[in-house]
């Protein structure tokens, strides 16, 4: 089934802390793993230069007890990539009855490693 399909994932955590001069820096630590899938879902037809263009989102689904927020960090254990989170699990989640258990976030792959 689609459990077959989903890979380990870790949620990041932002420790803050003073940089020395008034401000402060982000030091990522691993906080929670989890299981998920990145899928491509796509977007209504636009134009890009001229042409026509049906861009990509991405999206995680991911377990159910699981819950993402806005702007948090995952970072995909089998290549170290990360995404940060455009929305919230509650926000598309699969119903009380269903026999599949998953949540969907829309995603976006960070080029930059933490």
């Amino acid at each position: 089934m689609l459990q077959d399909y989903l890979e380990d994932f870790i949620l990041l955590e932002c420790i803050r802390e003073d940089d020395g001069l008034g401000g402060s820096d982000c030091r990522w630590e691993e906080s929670m793993a989890f299981q998920g899938g990145v899928t491509h879902m796509t977007a209504r037809r636009g134009e890009i230069g001229g042409a026509a263009a049906d861009p990509l989102t991405l999206a995680l689904v991911h377990e159910w007890g699981v819950t993402l927020q806005l702007d948090d960090m995952v970072r995909r254990v089998a290549d170290g990539v990360c995404y940060r989170v455009l929305g919230r699990s509650s926000d598309m989640r699969s119903p009380d009855f269903s026999a599949l258990a998953f949540s969907q976030v829309p995603v976006e792959r960070l080029v930059t490693p933490l």
